[in-house]
């Protein structure tokens, strides 16, 4: 069994991320027919795939759309996919400035949804029932295009039935965008202004409001993933505005509003985080975890050392410990989404199981040496299970045998590698530096 990962598989598998990460941005080559709907989608340029794989629920799934909140978790692991490909720097710059205009455009206030479904002559009876409902997309007008969780790869309106309304995909793009032009100045524009402006307009309106959470399961309610994720962009909002020499006071209050709201999903008996404001007692999700991340802070109520995280992330690896077989024998157990998750048969996910590879080796950089060792066996595992670079990593692997499961390449997955990669990186400076 594999406890410490290799060095050089390390390395293959980052640039693979690197290059599964550019292969998902604008992919105008590629082309998806949907027989059961008579659809065809050519990607437009600065769509970001969730999947490049044409798949159709046969049974992987159908993830060849541009999910506002994958595509935003994807320019986030931008920078770090240049380290590990740098000749790619040029393609990025380009590929940052069309995303950033494809945001726009879809979501434009002054669009229109259509008046019926376009694909409704062409759907076959077996499809009719996915189809999303003409009164929907008539409504689709104004700020209502902020809250919609996916769109179609071309810029169009998604054609099928999906949970909305979602209000984490703006947050996160606004933080990535605000994240990717202090890494890459040469990005910032007018354009990135506008969007970041227009993303943390809508996150101040919809702050704290029920909503389909992070993996689009109903009912809507308050995920602590959603509202950490807007915290941090109207945290990072105000900033930006001190930065320039203003004042966000809008902004402020909305997100210290965030953090009293926050205190409901205080779990009693362990001091962590429940999944959502309604959630009961003991239920946690790792997404909890992943937002706590993305927000990346050391100090402050979600801090990745606070100790309402580390009570969560205690929480959840005592469960998968002992929910998957997996497990059995493991110091660092591979790590799903929550208890009683059943999509794919309920499983570990890579995005989750390298997210908490990737906070270890966050804290073994902060100065806590004993999180390294957990870290590399969290990466270990990660290598255990999908050996060889050359194969994209899936979104799950299964809980007894390792192997992968659901959709078999996810950019959400390739971007969490490279989050987990850099953050050993600067793990193993520290830990360097410290000696």
């Amino acid at each position: 069994m594999k406890r410490t990962p290799d060095p050089d598989w390390i390395s293959a598998r980052r640039l693979a991320a690197a290059r599964a990460l550019r292969a998902a941005t604008s992919a105008t080559h590629l082309e998806r027919h949907r027989a059961g709907f008579g659809w065809t989608v050519r990607p437009a340029a600065g769509s970001i795939l969730a999947s490049t794989r044409i798949a159709s629920w046969d049974p992987e799934p159908d993830y060849f759309h541009h999910w506002i909140r994958d595509a935003a978790i994807a320019l986030r692991a931008v920078p770090l996919a240049i380290a590990a490909e740098p000749e790619a720097r040029g393609f990025w710059l380009e590929a940052i400035a069309d995303t950033v205009r494809f945001s726009l455009r879809i979501s434009d206030p002054s669009r229109r949804g259509p008046a019926t479904n376009p694909l409704r002559a062409t759907t076959r009876q077996s499809h009719e029932q996915f189809l999303r409902p003409d009164g929907e997309l008539a409504g689709l007008a104004g700020e209502k295009w902020l809250e919609e969780p996916r769109f179609a790869a071309d810029g169009s309106p998604d054609l099928e039935q999906w949970g909305r309304p979602q209000d984490d995909g703006p947050a996160l793009r606004a933080s990535a965008v605000m994240a990717l032009i202090d890494a890459l100045p040469e990005v910032a524009s007018p354009d990135t202004d506008a969007l970041v402006a227009r993303d943390l307009e809508h996150s101040l309106r919809v702050a704290g409001r029920p909503c389909i959470g992070p993996w689009e399961e109903a009912p809507a309610r308050r995920s602590t993933f959603t509202l950490i994720a807007e915290w941090d962009a109207l945290d990072r909002g105000c900033a930006r505005a001190a930065a320039r020499g203003a004042s966000a006071p809008a902004m402020r209050a909305a997100a210290d509003r965030i953090v009293t709201l926050m205190q409901e999903a205080r779990d009693a008996r362990s001091g962590g985080w429940r999944e959502s404001v309604e959630a009961p007692e003991g239920h946690f999700d790792s997404a909890t975890v992943l937002a706590i991340l993305h927000a990346g802070r050391r100090d402050g109520p979600f801090a990745i050392s606070a100790p309402a995280t580390r009570a969560t992330v205690a929480a959840l690896e005592a469960c998968f410990a002992a929910l998957y077989p997996i497990n059995r024998g493991r110091g660092a157990p591979a790590i799903g989404r929550w208890k009683e998750d059943v999509y794919f048969g309920g499983n570990p996910w890579y995005p989750t199981t390298l997210g908490f590879a990737e906070l270890h080796y966050r804290l073994a950089a902060m100065g806590e040496a004993e999180a390294f060792e957990k870290a590399e066996a969290w990466m270990g595992l990660v290598q255990s299970v999908a050996p060889d670079p050359a194969e994209p990593l899936a979104e799950q692997f299964d809980r007894r045998t390792g192997a992968p499961v659901s959709c078999l390449a996810l950019t959400w997955s390739a971007a969490a590698f490279l989050e987990a990669a850099a953050a050993r990186d600067t793990a193993l400076q520290a830990m360097a530096g410290a000696r």
